[in-house]
């Protein structure tokens, strides 16, 4: 039923821009655009008027509303995760570049070879995700809570970090190269055992990231 549904209202969204660049001439339509819109408004296929444009216009909306919110924001063409959940979601190895998850419900989430660059986390709760391996160049961190995340071998390059990066589970060859955080922040990841190890991608060992003595 959702399936068909969504066929239909995809129907009616192609029927409104044909209709649009027509000036609103459905007559002129073939009888296939017509049949498919009709069905969804309940419309004799032959009578649907100008007004209809309004209705498609409206089942365009609708149709992005059904549409995961993943493939959505994936494509490019969508909205963001912005205050969205994605607890536990597998998101690895996918390009989410520049796009924004500020105050997501990430935990337990996986971002496993994730690239994550230039995105925001700012106030996310990441609890307990996985970040092995992630992209994260020039990524907003920014009071993200990170309590129990694993952060092995991710490029922090430029990143913008706060306080709760410390709370992270595991930071074992992660590039911290000109990350913006605070002094005392970057003092106590220094202090870290797993501060060690070197970047599978950038070459850069960890203790040299973040400038340790």
């Amino acid at each position: 039923m959702h399936t068909h549904m969504l066929l239909s209202v995809l129907a009616l969204c192609a029927a409104s821009a044909e209709g649009l660049a027509a000036g609103g001439d459905w007559s002129a339509r073939p009888c296939s655009t017509r049949r498919a819109a009709g069905a969804l408004l309940g419309k004799p296929s032959m009578r649907l008027q100008r007004s209809s444009v309004v209705s498609g216009a409206f089942a365009c909306a609708l149709s992005g509303a059904l549409l995961s919110p993943a493939a959505l924001a994936v494509s490019g063409g969508g909205k963001d995760f912005s205050g969205q959940s994605l607890e536990g979601e597998d998101l690895s190895g996918k390009s989410f570049r520049g796009k924004e998850f500020r105050g997501i419900r990430g935990a337990n989430a996986r971002f496993v070879k994730t690239d994550l660059s230039s995105t925001s986390f700012f106030k996310a709760d990441l609890t307990g995700a996985d970040l092995t391996g992630a992209n994260l160049q020039g990524a907003s961190l920014e009071e993200t809570g990170l309590d129990g995340a694993v952060l092995d071998d991710a490029v922090l390059e430029s990143a913008y970090l706060t306080k709760t990066i410390d709370t992270a589970k595991s930071i074992r060859g992660a590039d911290f190269s000109d990350a913006v955080m605070p002094t005392y922040t970057q003092r106590a990841l220094c202090e870290r055992p797993d501060a060690i190890g070197t970047n599978s991608k950038t070459g850069v060992p960890t203790r040299d990231s973040l400038m340790c003595p």
